[in-house]
């Protein structure tokens, strides 16, 4: 298939050269004959002007009939113009007068083939063959050039009038055979099309050798002189019909090798460990170098669908690739047999899998089919959610804290959702994970900041966000809050809940950042309290946050387990002492509710009070759930 590409640029180029060839000889050829047309004009002008001096004064006065000049005379004048004719390459001169309309010659020279046909104008020949320039160039103030064709051929000519001392009008004129005149630019071609040959062919020699290299440049790895990642996938493109064949390997300890013995070094050592693969594989198999780290591996030989499984089990990978230093390499392997249009992707797949799990070597099969839909439904999701950032498509739903024993609401946690253009709703499940990995968290959080204060600005209801120690920790974004929170109307209204997770490995760091919040007025709450993060009652003294919101898992437990309502009431009772607001959340049901209240809580959220909605309920129906 590769030849049959080259084939085809060949081709194409031998097109592009014959088509620049016949352009330019037009060109020339264009050219050439403009100019050889104003040589050939100056040189009729300049010839034609000497005819009357040529002639003579006393010749046209004497001229009153054919009587009057003998034949003799006549052929001794038209042989002196004839000679004349010859040495400027002319093929006649001659002059004329015009008597009562009709043309006539009154001299011309005349040509060897003339003579042999008897052809031979003689004085007051009539020239029937006299055309309209011809006749109005009697009456002409300047030369008239014209082509013609008569009984004697094809003629390119010059006329110009001029007057005998008796006042007599004439016309002198010189003609040149077209027919010469194509042959000196037919000679004149033929010398254009050699030289334009070797300078196009030269420059198609030139741009055929540069492409040549730069395509060579463009597939090819320089460090190991192997085929690259472009080749391959130019490969895979045009590769026959059938199933394809291949084998992603990483040397998961190059980089470790790299940084301690340097690049060189470790180029060396992969580049030997190229060729002693390449070796044992043989010519059914083709590497190329995707990566620092990774190879691919391509069957190009119809052989067994297991010979490549069969080849890289059978090569030992213990064998050192270089022995000063004494280096070893360790390999993650992924084999791929499919179309050759997923291919690479199914053999990439199998080495991640591989590498997951701690495998040496990884068959692709239907097993990870479904891992496979799942990595292209994470793809399209993290395309989807971050055009919705940046069309701000996250918008801010409300779910209610109650106050318990009066059903009163106290404030409204906003958590974020993507509203779809479909206007489906997109839940913190099926897309916090991808913020995460795609490290949007801040655009996420200032964007729900933002349109949540909007939303509360002219309310005197409380309102909270979630944050994480990452966002906590962002100076940028710190600074942002502390700037939006010194102008926003009564900022003591404004909770942030900070999650527990990463509060412990950066603890002074966020207790200074919970302090300069808590300076503007706003409060923060300790998120996720019981999740097993390891943040004790000590903690939360040195914190020095305003509350903590109880873990849901914990909730869910305490209608029905004794130690959890016991840990529940303990930590009742220390927020009481120490004054800190303590929140329940994801209360599912009346019975939950109830422990809660004879374990001294005040607060709670979930979906016994309702879902979070678009918009903030100013009530709600205890036990509408």
């Amino acid at each position: 298939m590769l030849r049959i590409r080259s084939a085809h640029f060949i081709l194409v180029s031998l097109v592009v050269y014959l088509l620049a060839i016949a352009a330019y000889v037009y060109y020339q050829y264009q050219q050439t004959y403009q100019a050889k047309l104003a040589q050939v004009d100056q040189q009729l002008l300049n010839a034609v002007k000497a005819v009357p001096y040529l002639l003579g004064d006393s010749y046209h006065n004497n001229i009153s009939g054919p009587q009057h000049i003998s034949r003799a005379d006549y052929l001794e004048l038209a042989k002196k113009l004839s000679l004349y004719a010859k040495d400027l390459k002319l093929q006649y001169v001659y002059s004329m007068i015009q008597v009562d309309g009709k043309v006539h010659f009154t001299s011309s020279s005349y040509t060897e083939d003339d003579l042999l046909r008897g052809q031979l104008s003689y004085f007051y020949d009539y020239y029937p063959e006299a055309t309209e320039a011809n006749k109005a160039a009697f009456a002409s103030i300047a030369p008239v050039f014209e082509e013609s064709v008569d009984q004697f051929g094809h003629f390119r000519s010059v006329l110009i009038p001029y007057q005998s001392s008796d006042g007599t009008v004439y016309l002198a004129g010189a003609d040149i055979a077209i027919t010469d005149l194509d042959r000196w630019l037919m000679a004149s071609m033929q010398q254009s099309v050699f030289s334009g040959s070797i300078f196009f062919g030269l420059a198609l020699l030139l741009a055929l050798s540069y492409a040549m290299v730069l395509r060579h440049n463009l597939t090819t790895d320089h460090s190991s002189g192997q085929r690259n990642a472009l080749a391959l996938e130019a490969h895979l493109r045009h590769e026959s019909t059938g199933l394809s064949q291949l084998a992603i390997l990483q040397v998961n300890n190059l980089e470790e090798i790299s940084h301690l013995y340097g690049t060189a070094i470790a180029e060396q050592a992969i580049n030997q460990f190229i060729q002693q693969l390449q070796l044992h594989l043989g010519r059914s198999f083709r590497l190329y170098r995707l990566s620092f780290e990774k190879l691919a591996i391509r069957r190009v030989a119809v052989i067994s669908d297991n010979e490549l499984h069969d080849k890289l089990k059978s090569f030992d990978f213990s064998q050192p690739v270089l022995n000063d230093p004494y280096l070893l390499f360790t390999v993650t392997l992924g084999v791929a047999l499919s179309p050759a249009v997923a291919v690479l992707e199914n053999a990439m797949l199998a080495v991640n899998t591989a590498r997951l799990q701690q495998q040496s070597l990884v068959v692709y099969s239907d097993n990870l089919l479904a891992l496979k839909q799942h990595l292209h439904t994470n793809i399209k999701m993290a395309k989807e959610v971050r055009e919705a950032i940046g069309h701000e498509q996250i918008v801010p739903y409300f779910q209610p804290v109650v106050q318990i024993s009066t059903g009163e609401i106290f404030q409204y946690e906003c958590l974020a959702r993507i509203l779809r253009s479909d206007g489906s709703i997109l839940t913190p499940d099926q897309f916090l994970s991808i913020i995460n990995r795609s490290h949007l968290d801040t655009e996420l959080t200032k964007m729900m900041f933002i349109k949540s204060a909007s939303q509360f600005a002219a309310s005197d209801v409380s309102w909270s966000i979630n944050i994480n120690c990452r966002d906590l920790l962002d100076d940028d974004l710190q600074q942002f809050f502390l700037d939006y929170l010194q102008h926003y109307p009564k900022p003591e209204r404004v909770y942030f809940e900070l999650a527990e997770a990463g509060v412990l490995p950066q603890f002074e760091r966020c207790r200074d950042a919970i302090a300069a919040l808590q300076k503007t007025g706003a409060k923060v709450l300790l998120d996720d309290f019981g999740a097993a993060s390891g943040v004790g009652m000590a903690d939360l003294l040195q914190l020095r946050v305003d509350g903590l919101k109880i873990h849901g898992s914990l909730i869910e437990l305490i209608s029905s387990d004794q130690d959890a309502q016991l840990f529940t009431e303990h930590i009742s009772s220390f927020a009481k002492q120490t004054q800190l607001l303590i929140i329940a959340e994801m209360v599912e049901s009346k019975q939950s509710l109830d422990a809660l209240e004879r374990c001294g809580i005040s607060y709670a959220q979930g979906y016994y009070f309702g879902p979070a909605a678009p918009v903030p309920l100013r009530y709600y129906e205890r036990g509408a759930v």
